[in-house]
């Protein structure tokens, strides 16, 4: 199985360069944007998106484990 490669995605939202440890605000990222990035990543109309869980959600790196498991939960988890 192919990882998501996330970075691309994220960059069209991020308004400066980012690794995994950035903060989400520092990125340039927002609840509007990070709730535009997991209705994209989750591509299945039966994938449920728990948005209570963005409150852990600080850095890129914390972004993308988030968005992996609207993918792959089985995975991921």
């Amino acid at each position: 199985m192919t990882t998501l490669d996330l970075d691309p995605m994220i960059a069209r939202y991020a308004t400066v360069a980012f690794d995994d440890s950035t903060p989400l605000l520092e990125a340039g990222l927002e609840s509007l944007s990070l709730l535009r990035l997991a209705v994209e990543v989750a591509t299945d109309e039966n994938a449920e998106i728990d948005a209570s869980r963005l409150v852990d959600v600080r850095t890129v790196g914390d972004l993308k484990v988030w968005l992996r498991e609207l993918v792959e939960p089985e995975v991921v988890r």
